[in-house]
């Protein structure tokens, strides 16, 4: 061979390596990549897809060569009506010579299933003439339904949020409230604007101002339990006195991130408290010892365990016109140690409530979808299994929740009010028995 030649040869060897090489590292990424490829021709028919694209759409190469790419996974909308070609915008990016970015959408797969997606097309040019479409596509479908699972989860705690009987509160670690519930602008009648940051302080009274910030600092500088008691200004000008107890979620390096707390109207407890004082000393110490225990288990309670699970008030979450138990927070399984209620209808838990009449206001309320506030009502129950019925006195609610704009449940908040009704009761008879 003549070796001049040689030389030509060798730089053609290197330039066929060069381009394998090129082809194989090529090959190796669009193999491998976890997002999907299409490349459609002129036609919009589909020349190369990689095993991702395979995988996302479940169909080979070949079965989608022989009609456009579009008429195989764009052709109708989710809601069934048909998805013309000439109006689909990743078809468009060749014609029009425009690169689509982020664009989202929704494709089909083969067993006709729609799925999410983030589009981006590019278009290819040879000579200045556009031959091709490269089209890299993401499935949503993990990030859309975890979206949905925050929505869904943020929508629950607000809707909770907003039932409970209580005005709930959340501050940030210095105090600045940054959340309230609609039961604080109910009772204090003022906008939701002027309570955030600082504004309720302008509700409490005056004599009581200065025990709630020392409260308040002295929780702080220890991380420990926020509790008071102070007279909140109500709507008609009155003052009420409440309870309020607070506590501060930490951090994995014991941190304070923010404090959430509710304040509860124990103006009825107060004004029984005096009454039974003046009324009878010894009658009042026992109460005001009783209330005190009262309030030492309360403040020893875990609470808003995820903001709710360990709130002071018994709280459980019946699904379906069954009503079956999803969720019980501790406060409520108290009410019968023994006894599984998840799982397990309302009926099937409390036999003995049958014959008086909480079943027909629980089917009442998932009906009508309008709440039941009881006060004071008689339950009798078998707490501890012994067959003996045990007369307690709640004030509750039965709250329906939706879910698609449909009733899907009932939300109870309780609070075991037995001993303030004995109370009163006994307090009526001492009453009529000074009387006589």
């Amino acid at each position: 061979m003549n070796n001049s030649l040689q030389p030509g040869f060798n730089n053609l060897s290197d330039i066929v390596k060069a381009l394998e090489n090129q082809h194989k590292v090529s090959t190796t990424i669009t193999n491998n990549a976890t997002v999907a490829m299409f490349m459609m021709n002129d036609k919009g028919f589909c020349t190369f897809m990689n095993p991702a694209a395979e995988q996302m759409i479940g169909f080979k190469l070949e079965e989608v060569q022989d009609q456009p790419l579009h008429y195989i996974i764009h052709h109708h909308h989710p809601d069934g009506t048909p998805f013309p070609m000439e109006e689909c915008p990743i078809d468009k990016a060749l014609p029009t010579n425009n690169s689509v970015r982020a664009h989202q959408d929704t494709f089909i797969r083969r067993d006709g299933t729609f799925f999410p997606v983030s589009c981006a097309a590019s278009p290819i040019f040879e000579d200045g003439v556009p031959v091709a479409t490269v089209i890299e596509v993401k499935d949503l479908t993990e990030e859309k339904r975890a979206e949905k699972a925050l929505r869904d989860s943020e929508e629950m705690f607000r809707f909770m949020a907003e039932t409970l009987p209580q005005m709930f509160w959340i501050t940030r670690p210095d105090g600045y409230c940054t959340y309230y519930n609609q039961r604080w602008v109910e009772f204090t009648g003022i906008p939701m604007e002027q309570l955030l940051g600082f504004g309720w302080l302008e509700t409490l009274h005056p004599d009581d101002k200065e025990k709630a910030s020392l409260a308040w600092r002295t929780a702080v500088e220890t991380s420990g339990d926020y509790q008071v008691e102070y007279r909140v200004r109500r709507h008609d000008g009155k003052y009420r006195w409440h309870l309020t107890r607070g506590l501060p979620r930490v951090d994995e390096n014991g941190v304070i991130s923010m404090w959430v707390g509710s304040t509860t109207d124990i103006h009825e407890h107060k004004s029984l408290a005096q009454e039974l004082l003046s009324a009878n000393e010894e009658m009042a110490a026992a109460f005001e010892r009783e209330q005190a225990a009262y309030q030492k288990v309360e403040s020893q309670r875990q609470m808003l365990h995820d903001l709710f699970m360990q709130a002071p008030a018994m709280i459980a979450i019946q699904r379906g016109p069954e009503h079956v138990y999803e969720l019980v927070n501790p406060h409520y399984q108290r009410l019968a140690p023994g006894r599984t209620f998840v799982g397990k209808t309302v009926e099937e838990t409390w036999p003995e409530l049958k014959s008086q009449g909480f079943f027909d206001l629980l089917d009442q309320v998932y009906k009508t979808g309008e709440p039941y506030y009881g006060k004071e009502l008689l339950a009798k129950i078998d707490r501890f299994n012994t067959g003996n019925l045990e007369d307690t006195y709640y004030n509750f609610v039965y709250q329906a929740f939706k879910e698609e704009g449909k009733i899907a449940g009932i939300v109870t908040f309780a609070f075991d009010v037995t001993e303030l009704v004995l109370a009163k009761q006994s307090s009526d008879i001492n009453k009529n028995n000074s009387a006589e």
